[in-house]
C-alpha cells in the first residue's frame, strides 16, 4: 500500500491486503551473567519454562493481558548463547536471551513524541525486565547479583531496526489461508517487484532463505536447483556444545584467545 500505492494494486491484491494478519511479537532480555551457571542444569538446549501444564492458557493471558502486571511469566524460552556456541564463551561470562510473546496491540502507547524512547517506555522496560529477572532467578539462583549487563528488546526494538510490521517476528501470522501456497508469491503483480522473506513461502531461518533461492530463480530465469552448486568440499560439521572432547582445535584456540583478551582487559 504505501510503496506502490492503492490505486497500482489490483482489487484481489487490496482484498488480501486488508485481511491480511501479522504473527504474534515479542519481548526478548538480553542478558550476561558473571557466573558458572552449569551448575544449575544450564546446557546448549532451548528450555521452554512454563508455570504449569496449561500452556495455551498461559500465552492466552500474555496476549491479552497487560504484561508489566504481575512479578513473574506464566511462560518463556531461555536460551544460553554461550554454552550453545562455546567459540563465543571467554571463560568467564555467560550470555543468555529470555523470550516471551505478546500481542502488540496490547502495548502502552508510547507515541506522543517524536521518539518513543519516552520516560514511559523507560518505565516499562524496568517493569518487563524486573519480571525476566525474577523468572531467572528462579532457575539460576543468585543470578541477580551477577548481571554484567541487561538489556531489553521490545516490539518498538523490532520496528525501529527491522521495520517489521507491529514487530512481528515471523512476517505475517502463520495460519492456514496465509502459508505455503497461500502466502504471498515471490513474483508480485507489479513489474520487476518480486518478494522474499518469512511472509511469503515459510517463515524461519529455512523458510526465509529458500525464499530468496527461489525469488533470484524467477529473476534469473531459472530453475531453482540451477542456483543450488553443489561442493564436494563443502561438509556440515557438528560437534557437541557440552563435550570439549568433539571439538576441534580452533574452536579450543578461539576460547583460549577469548580468555586471554578478557583477563588482558581486567589486569588494565
Amino acid at each position: 500500500m504505501k510503496l506502490v500505492g492503492k490505486e497500482h494494486l489490483s482489487k484481489n491484491l487490496i482484498k488480501k491486503l486488508e485481511k491480511t494478519k501479522y504473527s504474534v511479537t515479542s519481548l526478548i532480555l538480553f542478558l550476561t551473567l558473571d557466573m558458572d551457571v552449569t551448575q544449575f542444569g544450564i546446557d546448549s538446549g532451548n528450555l521452554w519454562m512454563l508455570k504449569d501444564e496449561n500452556m495455551d492458557a498461559h500465552f492466552d493471558d500474555l496476549m491479552t493481558n497487560d504484561v508489566t502486571k504481575g512479578d513473574e511469566f506464566p511462560a518463556f524460552f531461555l536460551s544460553c548463547t554461550t554454552i550453545k556456541d562455546p567459540v563465543s564463551f571467554n571463560g568467564r561470562h555467560h550470555n543468555f536471551e529470555i523470550v516471551t510473546y505478546i500481542n502488540y496491540d496490547n502495548l502502552p502507547n508510547f507515541d506522543g513524541e517524536n521518539d518513543y524512547h519516552s520516560e514511559t517506555y523507560k518505565t516499562f522496560k524496568e517493569k518487563v525486565i524486573a519480571k525476566f529477572l525474577n523468572n531467572v532467578e528462579k532457575i539460576i539462583p543468585g543470578a541477580k547479583q551477577h548481571i554484567v549487563q541487561v538489556e531489553l528488546g521490545t516490539p518498538k526494538t523490532n520496528e525501529f531496526y527491522v521495520n517489521s510490521t507491529k514487530g512481528n517476528v515471523y512476517g505475517t501470522e502463520k495460519t492456514l489461508n496465509q502459508v505455503g501456497p497461500f502466502s504471498y508469491k515471490n513474483k508480485s503483480e507489479i513489474e520487476n517487484l518480486y518478494l522474499c522473506g518469512a511472509s511469503t513461502l515459510s517463515h524461519g531461518v529455512g523458510g526465509a532463505t529458500h525464499s530468496g533461492v527461489v525469488t533470484a530463480s524467477h529473476i534469473l530465469n531459472c530453475d531453482k536447483d540451477d542456483l543450488l552448486i553443489q561442493d564436494s568440499n563443502q561438509k556440515i560439521r557438528i560437534y557437541e556444545a557440552e563435550d570439549p572432547a568433539t571439538w576441534p582445535d580452533w574452536v579450543h584456540v578461539k576460547r583460549s584467545d577469548k580468555a586471554r583478551k578478557l583477563i588482558d582487559l581486567v589486569s588494565k
